[in-house]
């Protein structure tokens, strides 16, 4: 599974990672695009979790060459601090989560497709409730050996408190992703070359702080990126990877008062893709940032950049998985001109039986922002699945996190939140 075929797709991730430029973090890219649409199929191997059991999974509705795959959510929790004030206000939850995926069954050639509606609903706090969705589709063209890859997502989206660098609003912020994005992959012996090109429009819509309307039409922004990732391998499932990157953005509302955040930003980083075709897994990739911005009044930001991750399977049952990684994000405060993001995570995956997996996880993230100050977040959950049948699994699962912060405008920024949510969720698919 981690030959040629997912060599490619996990160079695409670490690209789209490392190098996207906008306000979402690594975990909230994966929510915004989900896995099984090409260009937007952020799966990074298989482990004992995401693994295919085929008598386990539904069978879908099949028409022509195209497979359609209905499922729907349904959670019931606890949220032990949902509202962003300096009291912790717990409210019982009920989240609803149909969704729709079209994907191809052609010999050659790809086409997928994905609809998803997330709808939260707090009992006691109905002023938090949210509504999120995503639509994306893509295609890729196999041209003798190289691939094209097209795809295009739309995305409403709310900004979760517990996140790095959020704003201590009266609710969550709601913004619109809108992207469009292009590669081109060919192998040649032992080379690999991807070239990329991808545009961003991020839109966000206002809110209120402590009563009082506050536009965040000034972290409005389009992205244009392009560069490409090149792969030597000197022995087989081993690579040596070279990424370069160029990134330009262009803030479409500056705030009043404010000089504006334009900027144009060059990376590079290399490092080595392993894989010995047994337990072990791992990637490094170390490199520099250069962010330029057009205004004199923010100075030129060279910051390490990196991306390492590890993953282990002691046997058929267990898989352990561990990532690190340091890049720079745009800050949510205005006259902030961005910040260096680090993050570690470890991940713990155990099939007990054929239909029971058992999932552990522990996270670290700290957000260092270029006019100083920093802020630290906390994340820890278990969960529980158990497949029922081939139409119905049930989950288990309970998420702690912990966001504390010094040299910050705590009356901007969330500090000092803490966070526990358990929640049962029944998934039923055709």
């Amino acid at each position: 599974m981690w030959a040629r075929s997912t060599l490619l797709s996990g160079f695409l991730v670490l690209v789209a990672v490392v190098c996207l430029a906008g306000r979402a973090v690594a975990e909230l890219l994966t929510a915004l695009f989900p896995d099984g649409v090409p260009a937007y199929d952020m799966g990074d191997g298989v482990t004992v979790e995401t693994r295919l059991h085929p008598e386990q999974m539904p069978l879908g509705l099949r028409e022509g060459g195209f497979e359609f795959m209905p499922r729907l959510d349904q959670g019931v929790g606890y949220s032990s601090n949902a509202f962003p004030g300096p009291h912790r206000r717990g409210s019982w939850q009920v989240v609803t989560n149909p969704a729709l995926s079209i994907g191809s069954n052609w010999s050659r050639d790809a086409f997928g497709a994905m609809l998803s509606v997330r709808d939260t609903r707090y009992l006691a706090l109905p002023a938090q409730d949210r509504t999120d969705t995503t639509v994306s589709v893509g295609g890729r063209i196999d041209i003798g050996n190289g691939k094209l890859t097209i795809g295009a997502a739309h995305v409403v989206q709310h900004e979760d408190r517990g996140q790095i660098d959020t704003l201590a609003v009266d609710r969550p912020i709601a913004f619109q992703l809108d992207d469009v994005r292009a590669s081109y992959a060919i192998s040649d012996g032992r080379w690999n070359i991807v070239s990329s090109l991808e545009a961003t429009n991020w839109t966000y819509s206002g809110t209120t702080i402590q009563g009082l309307p506050a536009s965040q039409s000034y972290r409005d922004r389009v992205v244009v990126q392009g560069g490409a990732t090149v792969s030597y391998e000197f022995a087989p499932l081993r690579s040596a990877v070279l990424v370069v990157r160029a990134i330009g953005q262009d803030y479409t509302h500056a705030a009043a008062g404010q000089a504006s955040e334009d900027s144009t930003s060059y990376q590079v980083l290399a490092g080595i893709d392993y894989d010995d075709n047994s337990l072990w897994r791992w990637r490094v990739l170390i490199g520099g940032e250069t962010r330029q911005f057009a205004s004199p009044r923010y100075r030129q930001q060279n910051t390490l950049i990196a991306e390492a991750g590890v993953r282990w399977q002691p046997s058929g049952l267990t898989t352990v998985s561990a990532t690190i990684g340091r890049e720079t994000q745009d800050a949510a405060q205005a006259g902030v001109s961005g910040l260096v993001y680090s993050s570690a995570r470890l991940v713990i995956d155990h099939e007990y039986l054929r239909d029971l997996v058992f999932r552990a996880s522990i996270g670290l993230q700290k957000a260092d922002f270029f006019g100083g100050g920093h802020q630290i977040g906390t994340t820890a959950g278990l969960g529980m699945t158990w497949v029922m049948n081939r139409n119905a699994r049930l989950s288990v699962t309970y998420d702690q996190t912990e966001l504390h912060g010094s040299g910050i405008p705590t009356e901007t920024l969330v500090t000092g939140y803490s966070r526990g949510v358990g929640l049962i969720t029944l998934r039923l698919g055709m």
